[in-house]
């Protein structure tokens, strides 16, 4: 009961702020716009301050990356503001500049969240030295005339104005279903913030492909829902960094811990499985293969002659033998096949609903690829066996199977030179 009191009280309350703001707006909208425009420019100026003030225990750099989008965005809304009809800042200007302004700071607002979203890897200092010059340009394009026309006294919206708002629409689109998909744990902790804010941003744009008169309704509504977006990124940010900096060192945690648990399942010299995961993972596959009927087939493979490589060209050769032998294994399989290194010059290859002699095709391309490759300077030749597991079959007598195939193939290499012995 409380909690449907809590929700009926927050429902009023923003209900009653709505009807104040377009009281304000009817009786003078000059006042409103400029009530909201200076609360928003608060909000994302706001965004970034929390956003600098955590980065030293905010372990989530998703945080610094909107501060740095709303550092730059509130210049230019602060001009559009100063910029408005009737403001009598700039007294040469009329609706077409502050419009101008608006489209430039919306631009940089949806290229922020885009950037953020679709290129994770983007450094803090990359987004400033992007914004800091692109934010210069857009307001000298609009303060020496050179940006396009996006309102006509008499006759409203330019083309170019409402193809603006519509392109920021689809590209929100876009970020949109890209958060929403997103599995990465820095974004996860303000998905919700994220997709409110670009909710109410799409709307906001909407609006404004509506309006005729910079006094009327549609503006009106366009500026409230801007402002709620920056007001949800707001409390966002402060409730993942400041209310719960805790759930940021864990997720960083984790991410750590995924990190580490990857590494212990790689080679770290052919950066493929170890045996060791290769142990622990044929359990769980051949329990899945026999559940599903699907058959499974072995490749075992031998580098041929490696003790020799090691004896006449040394370690370091032997190394990039077996580095090269792994590429070639990764390069001709497929992402559902799985391939480790099985111990000192031995690999193991398990290709997913294959049979022996599609297992067999794909051994001879591997060994195609090492025959040719020229990475080494010299020849490298290596020995296999296939052999398939049927569905519910003992997985370690194919295994052995594969093996004492890999090693009669050796042994046929190996006599012709016995015989002329």
């Amino acid at each position: 009961m409380r909690n449907i009191l809590k929700k009926f009280a927050i429902i009023a309350a923003y209900t009653s702020i709505f009807i104040a703001l377009l009281f304000v707006a009817r009786k003078n909208y000059l006042l409103y716009h400029s009530i909201i425009e200076f609360f928003a420019i608060f909000t994302g100026l706001s965004i970034s301050l929390v956003s600098f003030a955590t980065r030293g225990f905010n372990q989530n750099r998703i945080f610094m990356k909107f501060g740095i989008v709303y550092l730059f965005v509130p210049i230019v809304d602060f001009l559009h503001t100063l910029a408005y009809k009737g403001m009598g800042v700039f007294r040469n200007w009329t609706a077409n500049q502050p419009t101008q302004f608006w489209i430039a700071g919306r631009s940089l607002e949806v290229l922020g969240f885009f950037l953020i979203l679709f290129f994770p890897k983007i450094t803090e200092r990359a987004l400033f030295f992007l914004f800091g010059p692109l934010t210069a340009f857009l307001i000298s394009a609009v303060w020496f005339g050179f940006f396009p026309d996006c309102f006509v006294e008499g006759s409203g919206l330019t083309v170019f104005k409402i193809a603006m708002e519509y392109l920021m629409v689809s590209v929100l689109l876009l970020v949109l279903i890209k958060c929403m998909r997103s599995r990465d744990t820095s974004i996860s902790v303000l998905r919700r913030s994220i997709v409110s804010a670009i909710v109410f941003t799409i709307l906001g744009e909407l609006s404004f492909t509506l309006y005729v008169d910079v006094y009327g309704f549609f503006n009106f509504l366009g500026h409230v829902f801007r402002f709620v977006s920056y007001l949800v990124i707001l409390n966002g940010v402060i409730v993942n960094s400041l209310k719960d900096p805790v759930q940021s060192l864990l997720l960083e945690l984790n991410r750590e811990r995924e990190h580490l648990e990857e590494v212990a399942r790689r080679d770290t010299l052919t950066n493929l499985f170890n045996r060791a995961h290769f142990n622990e993972w044929i359990q769980r596959q051949t329990k899945h293969a026999a559940l599903c009927k699907i058959p499974l087939s072995f490749i075992m493979i031998d580098v041929d002659d490696f003790k020799k490589i090691n004896d006449s060209f040394g370690h370091i050769t032997g190394d990039e033998v077996l580095k090269t032998v792994a590429r070639c294994i990764a390069s001709s399989i497929r992402s559902s096949d799985f391939a480790a290194r099985y111990g000192g010059d031995e690999f193991i290859v398990v290709l997913h609903d294959a049979s022996e002699k599609q297992a067999e095709q794909i051994a001879q391309r591997i060994r195609e690829k090492v025959a040719v490759s020229k990475e080494l300077g010299l020849n490298v030749d290596i020995s296999y066996g296939v052999a398939e597991l049927e569905p519910g079959a003992d997985h370690l007598k194919v295994l052995q199977k594969a093996d004492e195939a890999m090693y009669r193939m050796k042994k046929a290499k190996k006599a012709p030179l016995d015989i002329q012995g």
